[in-house]
């Protein structure tokens, strides 16, 4: 009888309660008496509660280790192009000519395109603020300053958002040499000058016979006025130029010779400008940049004026109707000339660079294309069928407002290659 006693004390439930003191219970029935059981109960709830908290506290961490993680969302699927697109009509032609004067610098800037409605002439300041294309922020003057002989064409491109078939850069002195004897110039704004502490007038408006001098001069001295009043001289100038070669259809050819890109469109377009009944001429419609003690006169347009102007002078032309997607093109491989290709490929398929510079490193093996937000997913898988090449990610979680697009160009972008 002692030994079976002994037996079931031995076999009893071992509860641990207070300072570490232990109870034997259930010496009998070898179970745990109902105050007993209530602890346990409590205990176990307790228990399963913690383990709630754990996992609802891991839950958390994972969700927002997700949400950092999904902050740029890699897209694999395959890329397609703009849907509903329609490419422009080819019915009508351009060609860019870049006069330049003292310094390399273009002193007069004229687009000419020609369709068979008609033709007109776009003049640009030279103080106009824009992107050169893996340049940076500048004025159009410096277009035609770093020996990239299609930056102007590429420049006019990316602002404008229209098709320049050719290009041609020449010295004001080039081209009345070219022109030959002087022109009959109808100036409708004087030249006035300094000299000494007082102005002069130096050509007076009305029709004359203007020599080579002349005609150089009022392309490439200001004068006191301020810029759009020397455009509305150097128009006199282009429309005497175009006159002259209407009488003399040589200077068509002359000028073809020294075009970059096609010759056949850039000729299409003179020819236009030359056969025109009504040769239009006009200025971009710009804005003055007003700076607190700043001397130099500078302009903008912005980009919803511009797709305006050339919906409505130059639709021929226009890569796209709707909307140019802005992007940001930044050198992620550290070589020289890397963004101006990139950029060049994207404006002719309806981009708009709004920024080209230097990314956080130059050590990004692949390009990145960065969808600024959901809604330009579709912009940067179209930019991706362009470039042929890079990884498309969406940043969610803090998209910028500037751009739609970032690009980065990474080494398996090289230099001059697209």
């Amino acid at each position: 009888m002692g030994d079976h006693r002994k037996l079931r004390r031995a076999r009893g439930l071992v509860v641990r309660v207070g300072g570490g003191r232990r109870r034997r219970s259930g010496l009998l029935e070898d179970q745990a008496s109902p105050r007993e059981l209530n602890r346990a109960a409590r205990r176990a709830v307790r228990g399963e509660a913690r383990r709630r908290i754990l996992f609802a506290s891991l839950g958390a961490v994972i969700l927002i280790a997700a949400a950092v993680a999904v902050s740029l969302i890699v897209i694999s699927r395959p890329t397609a192009g703009p849907a509903g697109e329609a490419p422009p009509p080819a019915s009508g032609a351009s060609v860019l000519i870049a006069v330049t004067g003292d310094g390399g610098r273009a002193v007069s800037l004229a687009l000419i395109g020609a369709d068979p409605d008609g033709a007109l002439i776009a003049l640009f300041p030279p103080g106009l603020l824009t992107v050169l294309p893996g340049f940076g922020d500048r004025q159009i003057s410096d277009s035609t300053r770093f020996g990239a002989a299609n930056l102007p064409e590429l420049t006019v491109s990316n602002l404008l958002g229209v098709r320049v078939d050719g290009s041609v850069q020449i010295t004001a002195g080039e081209l009345t040499a070219l022109l030959g004897s002087g022109l009959d110039v109808d100036l409708t704004s004087p030249l006035v000058v300094e000299v000494g502490s007082g102005e002069v007038v130096a050509m007076d408006v009305g029709s004359a016979l203007r020599s080579q001098d002349d005609v150089e001069r009022i392309l490439t001295e200001q004068g006191t006025g301020t810029q759009l009043e020397w455009l509305d001289r150097q128009g006199s100038v282009w429309r005497a130029i175009f006159s002259r070669m209407a009488s003399q259809p040589a200077l068509v050819d002359q000028l073809v010779s020294r075009v970059l890109g096609d010759p056949a469109l850039a000729r299409q377009a003179l020819l236009g400008a030359v056969q025109s009944k009504e040769l239009q001429l006009t200025a971009v419609p710009v804005e003055r940049i007003e700076r607190a003690g700043g001397d130099s006169e500078m302009y903008q347009i912005g980009g919803d004026a511009a797709a305006a102007f050339a919906s409505g002078r130059f639709a021929y032309l226009q890569f796209t109707a709707k909307t140019r997607p802005r992007v940001e093109v930044l050198n992620g491989n550290g070589r020289i000339g890397t963004t101006r290709p990139v950029a060049a490929a994207l404006i002719r398929h309806g981009f708009r660079i709004v920024r080209t510079d230097n990314a956080d490193k130059s050590t990004y093996a692949e390009t990145r294309i960065i969808a600024q937000g959901r809604e330009h997913q579709q912009a940067a898988l179209d930019a991706r069928k362009v470039l042929g090449r890079g990884e498309v990610v969406v940043e969610v979680r803090q998209p910028s407002g500037v751009v739609d697009l970032t690009i980065i160009v990474g080494q398996d972008i090289p230099a001059e290659e697209v």
